[in-house]
C-alpha cells in the first residue's frame, strides 16, 4: 500500500520531478555529462558473475564505505564492484576512493537513478547486481523496494529523525524489512531498526572510527615544525562566520597565561579568509594568512598571534601541529565538524556545545573521555588553558586517546566479511534457482 501510495504521487508530481531535474542541471548540481545515468541508463556493460553494489546517498556516506571496500578488495580481489552516489560530488568522491583502491576488478562509478519507478527500472534491469548495499539511512523507496538481496550498512536511525520514522512506520516498515541484514551503528539503532520492521539486525560500530587520517604534505610539516619552534597552538579547525570573533577573545583571554600561544584558524570555506581575519583585527592586529602566503612569526614587527589557514587540503597539516584541537561549527549553532579527524592524529580534542550533527557518535566520544564539550565560551577558554599550561594533563590526554581510539575501530572488517557473506549466499540461491 505504502509504495503504491509513492508511486501515485510519482505520476502526480511527474512534471514537477521533470521540472526540478532540469533546474537542478541549470544550476550545475547534475552534472550534463552523465545526467542520463540519473535517469536510469548505463555507460559501461555489466561484468560478468557476482557484482556488488554498493550505494552512498553523497559525500560523506560514499567516503565512509572507503575502509569496507578495501577491506572487500583484501579479501576478494576479483570481485567487480559497482559504486553509486546520489550526488555530483559524492559521484566525483567515488572516483577518487576507486583510484586508491586494488585494481584487480572492475570497478565501475555511476550515478544512482532518480528515485522513479522507470529510471530505477532500467538500472535494475541493466546492472542486475548480487548484493545492494545501502549506507546509514538512505531508504529511498523505489530503489530499496527493487534491490536485489539489500543490505543495510551502518545503519543509523538519529534522535532528530526517529520520531518521523515512527510516527510514519507504516509507510518504512514494508521497505525496511525488506533488508536481508542491518549493520547498525550502535545498540540504540538496532533497537529502532528493529522496530521499524528490519528482521536480521547486527551491531558492528561506526564505520568513521575507522577512517584513515588526514593525509599531509611532509615537506609542508616540517617547514612548519621549524618555523613554531615549539610553540604551543591551538588548532580550531573548519570554523563558520561568527566563529572567529569568538576565537580571537579566547585566544586574548589565554595569552597572559600563555604569551606565546599561536592560534591557527581555519575557515570551513578559504573564500572567507578575508572577512575572518577582518573579525579578528577588530581584537588583534597580529595576524597573518596563508592565502596571502605569509608565515607566522615569534616576536619582533611581525609577530603572529593568530594565524588564518585559509586554504583547501592542509587539514592534516595543522592537526599535526596542534597542541590541542578546537572543533570547528560547535559555537554557533551550525552543529559541528568531524571530531575524529584530529583524535585519529592523537590531539586532546575540545568542542562548544553545538555539536548535533555528530549525535551518532558524541556520546561514546563524550564517555570514552575523548571530547570535552564545553557549554560556553569561558568554560572552553578554561578547558583549552588546563591543557596547555598543565604539561600532566597534557601527557595523560594523549596517552588516553592513543590507548582508546584503536579500540573502536574494527567494523570496516567485520562489515566486510559479513556483506561478502551475504554474497555468497545470494549467489548460491541464484545458482541453485537457475539449477
Amino acid at each position: 500500500m505504502a509504495l503504491l501510495l509513492y508511486r501515485l504521487l510519482q505520476f502526480i508530481l511527474a512534471p514537477l520531478i521533470f521540472l526540478l531535474m532540469a533546474w537542478r542541471l541549470a544550476r550545475g548540481q547534475e552534472e550534463k555529462a552523465t545526467f542520463d545515468e540519473r535517469l536510469g541508463h548505463a555507460r559501461q556493460p555489466r561484468p560478468s558473475g557476482p557484482l556488488l553494489w554498493v550505494h552512498g546517498a553523497s559525500v560523506g556516506e560514499s567516503l565512509s564505505t572507503l575502509p569496507v571496500l578495501r577491506a572487500i578488495r583484501r579479501q576478494q580481489p576479483a570481485l567487480p564492484l559497482l559504486l553509486t552516489s546520489g550526488t555530483r560530488t559524492g559521484r566525483t568522491t567515488l572516483a577518487t576512493m576507486a583510484a586508491s583502491l586494488p585494481d584487480t576488478a572492475p570497478i565501475i562509478i555511476q550515478s544512482s537513478p532518480v528515485d522513479v519507478t522507470a529510471a530505477v527500472r532500467r538500472f535494475y534491469r541493466h546492472w542486475q547486481p548480487t548484493v545492494s548495499v545501502f549506507i546509514e539511512s538512505d531508504f529511498w523507496p523505489e530503489l530499496l523496494s527493487q534491490a536485489p538481496h539489500p543490505v543495510l550498512l551502518n545503519g543509523r536511525i538519529s534522535d532528530r529523525s526517529w520520531p518521523r520514522y515512527r510516527r510514519h512506520r507504516w509507510f518504512f516498515y514494508p521497505l525496511i524489512k525488506r533488508f536481508k541484514l542491518a549493520l547498525a551503528q550502535r545498540d540504540e539503532d538496532a533497537k529502532r531498526l528493529k522496530a521499524l520492521g528490519a528482521k536480521h539486525v547486527q551491531v558492528a560500530g561506526n564505520l568513521k572510527f575507522d577512517a584513515d587520517p588526514l593525509p599531509v604534505d611532509d615537506a609542508q610539516l616540517a617547514k612548519f615544525q621549524t618555523l613554531l619552534a615549539g610553540r604551543p597552538v591551538l588548532v580550531a579547525a573548519s570554523t563558520h562566520p561568527g566563529e572567529e570573533d569568538q576565537l580571537a577573545q579566547l585566544h586574548l583571554a589565554l595569552k597572559p597565561q600563555i604569551p606565546d600561544l599561536l592560534t591557527i584558524i581555519i575557515p570551513r570555506h578559504p573564500h572567507r579568509g578575508t572577512q575572518a581575519s577582518n573579525e579578528i583585527a577588530r581584537h588583534t592586529r597580529a595576524v597573518r594568512r596563508r592565502g596571502l602566503g605569509e608565515t607566522p612569526t615569534l616576536g619582533g614587527a611581525r609577530h603572529t598571534d593568530i594565524y588564518m589557514a585559509d586554504t583547501l587540503g592542509e587539514l592534516g597539516l595543522w592537526y599535526r601541529l596542534a597542541t590541542v584541537a578546537l572543533v570547528g561549527g560547535s559555537l554557533v549553532k551550525h552543529g559541528g565538524q568531524n571530531p575524529l579527524e584530529p583524535l585519529k592524529l592523537g590531539v586532546p580534542t575540545v568542542s562548544g556545545p553545538h555539536m548535533f550533527n555528530f549525535k551518532d557518535m558524541l556520546p561514546l566520544l563524550t564517555e570514552r573521555g575523548l571530547l570535552t564539550i564545553a557549554p560556553d565560551l569561558t568554560t572552553l577558554t578554561r578547558e583549552v588553558q588546563k591543557l596547555l599550561t598543565n604539561a600532566e594533563a597534557l601527557a595523560t590526554a594523549r596517552a588516553h586517546i592513543a590507548e582508546v581510539m584503536p579500540t573502536l575501530s574494527g567494523s570496516s572488517v567485520y562489515s566486510a566479511t559479513t556483506i561478502l557473506e551475504q554474497l555468497d549466499q545470494a549467489n548460491y540461491n541464484t545458482l541453485t534457482l537457475k539449477g
